[in-house]
């Protein structure tokens, strides 16, 4: 046959006998030279922290070349490696282990669970025992013989939990009763119960929808207070609390559904009460605590008062949420994401086992413990919750109780700055008490994590604050599903397409690398090959993803046959699928050099938003919540990194970690709290560009009414008459505040340009992400379309030669057809269908 040219794509003409025989690859122009799997075993090592820091060294050139021929261990991908039922032995373990090293990959992520679908597998020895310790020691000592990584799942499921977790340091929902008396007499008597479900009637959801029905002496209540008032009448002469529709939302009683944007999740709870007659206002110093006159029995003693007085019962229960999808013999309830008891517990029963089989092999090839996306219903209580109540918001939370049942304390308004301030406690629980507290117990036994600490949570209201859960763990990670480019798919943008987020926290965070459960959901099982993944992953890439592990790299019994026992969902990928030796090497390698040149240096955005104060609090995918405006990329913040890492040089808003971004851009709301209020006015005098309308008052109850008018005072002094409209900026001591204009006008006036602007045919989509470091700008480009597209594309680059690295091939090539013109740099490129590749500016 004559030699026939291919274009790929990548801005050049290669032969046909350059191509591996891998008809999926070749039409992605996803081939790399026979022989090059082979180099991926080569010497050459970076550690992530290296990496990251790169940026202060003058030779970052030459590592990053290095990085990009031959990727380092901190670049190559990892994966679940499931142990499904525990069907494993010693020849499965060394398989897979040698397979995954030869085809480049550097760790692996090991799960223990029964199969989502509920197919009966055999079943291997029992999970802890001693024979599947000793299948655990064998495989880090052949992990630690190939160089592979092994990070540990520590539940027999997804979440964390299991048969050792008590009923006591489970998730737990608030409950409550009431009854009215009349005074004065002196009251002796029972107290009800609240109701299993009181307030609980949405559709419930994974976990949670089998405990709801449990009868009362299984669900584990216990008291936490009870308050007394006097019972007031409504201007009807009705009497009973005003239950706002919105109240299950804003009490954290709402199981919304998972699919739901993050928009309408973080909106469900943020419409502002306004007082209405139907109130009936409760003077919160008119309630009064009759806690220490209850008895453990149920029993109040109490002088009642003249008049007739509502008596509210707080307590709590198990909400009975089970681990998902566990082990056979390991069922048992998920532990409390609230308070520590429930992950000491945890770590206890299986971490310290698991530190203690490791041995020396305990810090290195065991790098890190893990938990998978939580997805554990909807917790909003713990036994503690008055005490951290108190520890974070700074007053007693007490008198205010009756308003989870509707009743108005001190008014609409106070009421709501009280539920606010308690779905605040509820994320900053789940972030201290849990994630907080996991990482703080392995690094106590020099280990590390890698938690998806924001989701998708199941509940679309769970009170989280997805960039700080992120931020407690080492290793940050969201998740995508194949096909998740096709955003019309799904009925609605839900927290699956999670990989914003966890890139704006790894970035906020200061950590090297934001992970991502890859391709997640196949559709049809071994229907995923590298041709239908590819732009999965390059969008993935394009968001901020610069560490993939893959979902899922089931470990097989050779004895089991072909294509052997797969986990329910998931794109498999090991030894058994067709494509394993025509094609698998040269994908991961592909993976290996964009995560090597991902991880390089720092991402690249001129505006920072600023996501609010409240709870829920999450980030939804790129450029739908937030659009900085087209070629200008951003991050998202929230209040303690706000408060805590952001400072201003040059005008610039910058993190410690070398961050740095033009603009400041704040929520659409007037609310703000204090302490926020007060850095955004250091940062202005200092010199930062703050975006955004004039806060009016605080939405928490700490310090009220004054906190009001602090908030007030700083916003007339920053704002002074913006209206918007007429007046649309006002400068600042060194920095200005601008309203009514939109990010990207903003930059353009200030004379910066687009970081990247592209020019070709109708509908022309061509994705980008840019990561500089101190002397080396990359663009990361990728055709979304499905057909191939001729561009010329402009960057915000002078003074040095543009030059194309091939991810595919790992080869570079000058591009001597330029155009420099106003400071900027133009290129005519060409894409093949979802073809993609990296323009380096490095070359004086």
């Amino acid at each position: 046959m004559k030699k026939k040219e291919l274009e790929l794509g990548m801005g050049r003409k290669i032969t046909r006998r350059d191509l591996i025989h891998d008809t999926g690859l070749a039409s992605l122009g996803l081939a790399m030279p026979i022989g090059a799997a082979a180099a991926l075993e080569g010497t050459y090592t970076l550690a992530a922290e290296d990496i990251q820091h790169a940026k202060m060294n003058r030779e970052v050139e030459s590592w990053l070349e290095k990085a990009f021929h031959n990727p380092p261990e901190a670049a190559r991908p990892s994966g679940y490696w499931w142990w499904l039922n525990t069907n494993v032995d010693k020849q499965a373990i060394t398989r897979d282990l040698e397979n995954f090293r030869a085809k480049g990959m550097g760790s692996v992520l090991l799960v223990c669970t029964g199969n989502w679908e509920g197919t009966n597998e055999a079943q291997g020895p029992e999970f802890l025992s001693d024979e599947w310790m000793e299948l655990f020691k064998f495989a880090l000592k052949e992990a630690h013989r190939l160089n592979i990584k092994v990070d540990v799942n520590i539940a027999p499921g997804w979440n964390m939990g299991g048969p050792w977790i008590t009923k006591e340091k489970s998730n737990r929902w608030f409950l409550q009763s009431q009854i009215t008396i009349k005074g004065p007499q002196k009251f002796s008597g029972e107290l009800p119960l609240p109701e299993r479900i009181d307030g609980y009637d949405s559709e419930p959801q994974l976990g949670v929808e089998k405990s709801v029905k449990m009868p009362f002496e299984e669900i584990d209540y216990r008291d936490n207070a009870v308050v007394a008032f006097p019972t007031p009448n409504h201007a009807d002469g009705e009497v009973g609390p005003n239950k706002r529709d919105d109240l299950p939302a804003k009490s954290n009683r709402l199981d919304a559904r998972i699919f739901l944007s993050v928009d309408t999740v973080m909106l469900q709870t943020l419409g502002e009460w306004t007082s209405s007659e139907d109130d009936a206002p409760i003077d919160p110093k008119d309630v009064i605590d009759l806690t220490e006159k209850f008895e453990t029995d149920g029993t109040l003693n109490w002088e009642v008062p003249e008049g007739d007085w509502t008596i509210v019962r707080t307590g709590h229960r198990t909400t009975g949420a089970m681990l998902s999808v566990p082990l056979q013999g390991q069922e048992g309830l998920e532990n409390d994401f609230l308070d520590r008891g429930g992950v000491e517990q945890m770590f206890e029963n299986t971490a310290k086992l698991l530190i203690e089989a490791a041995g020396t092999l305990a810090g290195n090839t065991l790098r890190a413990f893990c938990s998978d996306s939580f997805e554990a219903g909807y917790p909003n209580w713990t036994d503690n919750m008055l005490k951290h109540f108190k520890k974070y918001r700074g007053y007693d939370p007490t008198p205010y109780l009756p308003v989870f049942k509707g009743w108005v304390v001190g008014s609409a308004d106070i009421s709501d700055r009280f539920l606010h301030d308690y779905r605040k406690t509820v994320a900053d629980c789940m972030a201290d008490e849990h994630y907080g507290r996991f990482d703080e117990l392995c690094r106590e036994h020099g280990l590390m994590t890698r938690c998806e600490s924001a989701g998708p949570s199941w509940s679309g209201t769970m009170c989280m604050d997805g960039l700080k859960n992120l931020g407690r763990v080492d290793f940050p990670q969201g998740e995508f599903w194949r096909g998740y480019w096709f955003r019309h798919q799904f009925e609605e943008d839900g927290e699956y397409l999670a990989c914003k987020q966890t890139a704006s926290a790894a970035h906020i965070y200061g950590k090297p690398t934001a992970s991502a459960e890859a391709f997640t959901f196949a559709g049809n099982h071994w229907s995923g090959y590298p041709d239908n993944l590819k732009p999965s992953a390059d969008q993935a890439f394009c968001d901020g993803i610069n560490y993939f592990v893959f979902h899922t790299v089931t470990c097989q019994r050779p004895v089991e046959g072909k294509p052997g026992l797969e986990y329910g969902a998931g794109t498999h990928f090991n030894p058994n699928v067709t494509w394993w030796d025509m094609g698998a090497g040269s994908w991961v390698s592909y993976i290996n050099r964009c995560q090597a040149m991902l991880q390089s240096g720092l991402f690249v955005a001129d505006v920072l938003y600023y996501n609010g104060d409240w709870a829920p609090n999450l980030v939804g995918p790129r450029n739908e919540t937030h659009n900085a405006g087209k070629g200008y990329d951003y991050d998202v913040c929230n209040a303690e990194v706000l408060l805590e890492r952001v400072s201003v040089e040059d005008g610039k808003i910058v993190l410690p970690d070398g961050m740095s971004y033009r603009l400041l851009v704040l929520p659409g709301a007037n609310r703000m709290p204090v302490e926020v209020a007060k850095k955004i006015e250091t940062l202005v005098k200092a010199g930062a560009t703050v975006v955004g309308p004039k806060p009016v008052s605080d939405p928490g109850l700490k310090d009220y009414p004054n906190c009001d008018k602090v908030v007030s005072t700083i916003g007339d002094s920053l704002w002074g008459d913006l209206d918007g409209k007429d007046v649309v900026e006002r400068k600042v001591g060194k920095g200005r505040v601008v309203f009514g204009k939109s990010p990207s006008e903003i930059l353009m006036a200030d004379g910066i340009v687009p970081d990247i602007e592209i020019a070709g045919q109708e509908e022309t989509y061509i994705d980008y992400i840019h990561r500089a470091t101190t002397d080396t700008d990359l663009y990361f480009l990728a055709n979304r379309n499905d057909r191939p597209e001729a561009v010329t594309i402009t960057f915000r680059q002078t003074g040095r030669q543009p030059e194309l690295w091939d991810a595919v091939n790992g080869t570079k090539h000058d591009l001597p057809e330029y155009v420099i013109k106003d400071g900027r740099t133009s290129v005519e490129l060409q894409f093949e269908p979802h073809a993609s590749m990296f323009i380096v500016f490095a070359k004086p």
